[in-house]
Parts: structure tokens; C-alpha cells; sequence
């Protein structure tokens, strides 16, 4: 999808749920970026308010655009012109656009959905259709094969991978298309604000994390056999085609999935991917700043890459309530009263006392390492690794000396960024399901593995040194630039 937002608009009237006798006139505009833009040519308040009073947002818009009906949720008011008299021209931008139905606030609510997400063709490698050619190049044999279903229980219901796949012919032309979807059904309705939140997060998530790029929904439609239709239950329950914003896609990288479906066991582990998408989300949200192409600086990569780290640890062992010693503490103070300190540093110490010690980065990493050693060992060999990344992060982080020489040779942060990004991808493996010898066979066939060895080798003598001074980095010579791989790029 090309994130340019020109595309045609629609002639549309538009309306509130609570004022459906007021109707504006307007346009509606599906932009290229998957989600739409309405604008309005009136004000939906009527005569009797300002356009722009108190209103930066409506939680629900009715409209009719060409005889099809379309709610807006969440439409957050835009740029407005003004002309003369009652004439203006405001933008509405609704966080998701449903089109087929006027639902009421009551009535946002699934119980049945398929989506697509963003690459997830480069994850499943569907093949319901398969071509041959002949010798001349012309096509002379389609076949179909049965596309395996793959069903996962899931809390209130089960989601499947399925069949997306679709096949139109005429008496000169044939088009296949080789596509697959996820297949929500739920037992009971569940909110259009949950559905987003954990279930579609869940798979994005996991295409994010599994192609190493942003990925969206691509395609979303639900239905609801809960609803009505003017009053009555329909036979079939109608279903809606839903608009929402999807990143700008990226350079495909089917060669470097971290897994492929073929490797999970989705009926066992599909309902981690949801359980850890919402538990690690603060880790999450950093790691996936990661893997955006225009996310480069590296001394920031490195910085996002060590707090992820730090995150996610801290959701995997929560630190332990601290209990100050309060026998020690009153011991402490009294035998300090007999010293030469004055009562300001008596104070500090009394401070220090009562704080908790914070657990150190160097201890998270060797904690997360656990997870998977050998696949970590694979790429790094140093044993005293953590504890250098940890003390260059205390470099970067507190603006040592040292660091002033980051801004002409960056391999150190570009180094640690790597191993970093290595372990969150076995800390992820791991706590999927996978144990640790599969993660360390999963991890050597992963693209990115070799190249990030080859960084680490040539790099990790870069990092400070445990027990010494930090390390003044050198900038590079000519020599060493050609052959030191520049970590900011995939190889």
C-alpha cells in the first residue's frame, strides 16, 4: 500500500446517530493507506452551534454514501475552511471506517471476522493453485490443492488459518491468486475495542516480529449474528467491510523470516502469540521501533534495543517488593552519630539504605540469556559480553567521555544493537513454546545470523573492557571501513 492518500471521492451525506434528521451534505474518500477520509460540507451540530466549539471528536458518525451505508468511529476532526455564509469544508478522520451497516454504539461488536495482515503470504506460503507451462511458455495445467486448516482454540472462541485464494477466468484470460486469512469465530459477541486491542494486536505482532518489518491489517470484514436489521434478525448475518490505516509496505523479506508456519505448532501455541502480545507490549512497542527502515541513528537504536531488553525482563521476573531493614538501618545511623561525618552525609547513607537496589542491566541480560545460551553463544563468544553491553550502555546513557567519539565511529552501539536484537528474537522463540535446541537450529538458518556474527567478531574489541577504563573509540581507517559490515543495513 502507498501511503499517498489521493484517491476518489464519493458523494456522501452524513450524519449523528442522535440527530439522524440533520443531514450534511459531503464527500467520502478511500485513501490508499487502507483507512478513509470524510469531509463535510455543513455543520453537523446544525444552526444552533459553532462548528468547532468543543467538538475535536465524535465517537460515531451515520452516512450514506451511493446507497451504501457507513459508520465512522472515533472521527477526529480535521483542517476546516470556511466560506460564506453557511458553507465549510471540514475533514473527519475516523480511526475506522465500517461500511454495509449504521451500527449504534451498543452494536460494535464481532462475533465473527476474517482479516488479512500485511505480508502474512510470506509467512504461510499458500499453494492452493498450482500452474504449469508448457514448453513454449503457455499455461497448460492448473491444478487445486486442499488447503491444510489450521484451528487454535483461543479464549470465548478459535481462530484459524484459512483459504483466501480466488480464481477468475473468462474465454481468453485466467487470473489465481494464492492467498491466506485469518478466521476469527467467537461464542459470544466481543467488543470491536477488544477485538483491535488483543486479538488483531496479537497477529500483528506476530507478522512484525516474524518478517522483521511493520505490518498492518491488510483486509478486515465481521459480522455479528447478534445484530438486527431494521428491527429484525436476518437469516444471514450481514457482514461489513472495515477501512483502518496500514503502514506503507515494505521490501518483501521472505528469506529471512525468523519462522515460518510451517515450524509452529499453531494449535499449541497460537494463544501465547495473544497472551505475549499484550504482556510484553511496553517491550514490544520498543522492538518494533526497531525494525522500521526509518528508525537509523544508531546511538537511538542502541538505547531503544537496551530498554526493550530491560523491559522485558522486568515483565518476565517483577522485581521483589523491598522491605527496608529497619533494626539495620537504626544500627547504621547510631554507629554513624559516633563517626566525624556531618548529618548530610549521615543522611545519604540512611537514603541509600532505605531505597531498593535496582537490579543491574548486566543481570537482566544474563537472566534473558538463559533462555537460549547455545543460540546466543552462536553469535557472540566473549563470556563476559553482557557485562560489556551493559557498561557501554552506561556510556551512551550517561554521556561519558567516551562517548564523544560515537558520533565518528558508531560499530560499538551498531555491534550491541545487534546482539541485543539477537536475544529479544530468543527471548520471543522462547517463550513460545519453542525449547532451546530448536531455537538454536531455527536461529542458525535465519538470515540474519551469519552476517551478525561477522559483526560481532569484528566489532565486539570496540566495546569497553570489564575491570579497565571504558575504551576511547578510534575512528576507522580506510582499511578497516571496507571491511567492517555496516550494521545499520540487512545484507
Amino acid at each position: 500500500m502507498a501511503q499517498s492518500e489521493n484517491a476518489k471521492s464519493d458523494v456522501a451525506e452524513w450524519w449523528l446517530p442522535e440527530r439522524p434528521d440533520l443531514k450534511v451534505a459531503g464527500t467520502y474518500t478511500r485513501l490508499n493507506s487502507g483507512n478513509a477520509l470524510a469531509r463535510l460540507h455543513g455543520s453537523l451540530e446544525g444552526r444552533d452551534g459553532t462548528f468547532f466549539s468543543s467538538v475535536n471528536n465524535y465517537p460515531l458518525v451515520h452516512g450514506e454514501v451511493f446507497g451504501k451505508s457507513v459508520t465512522l468511529v472515533n472521527a477526529r476532526v480535521g483542517s476546516g475552511r470556511f466560506g460564506g455564509g453557511d458553507l465549510i469544508d471540514v475533514e473527519l478522520r475516523p480511526a475506522v471506517a465500517i461500511e454495509g451497516l449504521l451500527l449504534d454504539e451498543d452494536e460494535l461488536s464481532v462475533t465473527e471476522a476474517k482479516v488479512r495482515i500485511q505480508h502474512q503470504d510470506e509467512w504461510v506460503q499458500p499453494s492452493t493453485f498450482a500452474a504449469r507451462k508448457d514448453s513454449r511458455g503457455f499455461l497448460s495445467e492448473v491444478s487445486i490443492r486442499d488447503f491444510p486448516q489450521r484451528l487454535a482454540s483461543i479464549e470465548n472462541g478459535f481462530v484459524g488459518i484459512t483459504d483466501f485464494s480466488s480464481s477468475r477466468w473468462n474465454s481468453t484470460e485466467l487470473s489465481i491468486i494464492n492467498r491466506s486469512g485469518f478466521h476469527f469465530c467467537f461464542e459470544s459477541p466481543v467488543s470491536l475495542t477488544s477485538f483491535f486491542d488483543e486479538h488483531l494486536r496479537g497477529l500483528q505482532v506476530l507478522m512484525t516480529l516474524v518478517t522483521g518489518t511493520r505490518c498492518g491489517i491488510e483486509s478486515l470484514s465481521f459480522t455479528n449474528e447478534t445484530w438486527l436489521v431494521n428491527g429484525v434478525a436476518p437469516a444471514t448475518p450481514p457482514w461489513v467491510e472495515v477501512r483502518v490505516r496500514a503502514p506503507e509496505e515494505g521490501k518483501s523479506k521472505r528469506n529471512d523470516l525468523l519462522f515460518s508456519l510451517s515450524s509452529l505448532d499453531w494449535e499449541r501455541q497460537a494463544p501465547r502469540i495473544f497472551d505475549l502480545s499484550i504482556a510484553w507490549m511496553y517491550a514490544i512497542e520498543q522492538w518494533a521501533l526497531l525494525l522500521d527502515d526509518r528508525f537509523v541513528w544508531p546511538v537511538a537504536r542502541f538505547s531503544t534495543a537496551a530498554s526493550a531488553v530491560e523491559a522485558l525482563d522486568r515483565v518476565l521476573t517483577p522485581d521483589e517488593k523491598y522491605e527496608p531493614d529497619a533494626a539495620l538501618i537504626s544500627r547504621v545511623v547510631e554507629a554513624l552519630r559516633e563517626t566525624s561525618l556531618n548529618g548530610k552525609d549521615r543522611r545519604k547513607v540512611k537514603s541509600a539504605l532505605e531505597r531498593p537496589r535496582e537490579v543491574s542491566l548486566e543481570q537482566r541480560i544474563r537472566r534473558l540469556t538463559q533462555c537460549a545460551p547455545e543460540a546466543m553463544a552462536d553469535i557472540v563468544g566473549d563470556p563476559q559480553w553482557p557485562a560489556r553491553v551493559a557498561r557501554l550502555r552506561h556510556v551512551v546513557s550517561h554521556g561519558l567521555q567516551s562517548s564523544e567519539k560515537l558520533w565518528k565511529d558508531v560499530r560499538s552501539v551498531e555491534c550491541g544493537s545487534e546482539i541485543l536484537i539477537h536475544l529479544l528474537e530468543c527471548a520471543f522463540l522462547f517463550h513460545l513454546g519453542f525449547d532451546r535446541d530448536r531455537i538454536r537450529e531455527m536461529k542458525m538458518r535465519h538470515a540474519s545470523t551469519a552476517w551478525r556474527k561477522s559483526v560481532v567478531d569484528q566489532c565486539m574489541n570496540l566495546l569497553p573492557s570489564i575491570g579497565e577504563t571504558p575504551v576511547t573509540v578510534v575512528a576507522p581507517s580506510a582499511s578497516d571501513t571496507q571491511h567492517v559490515p555496516d550494521a545499520g543495513t540487512t545484507p
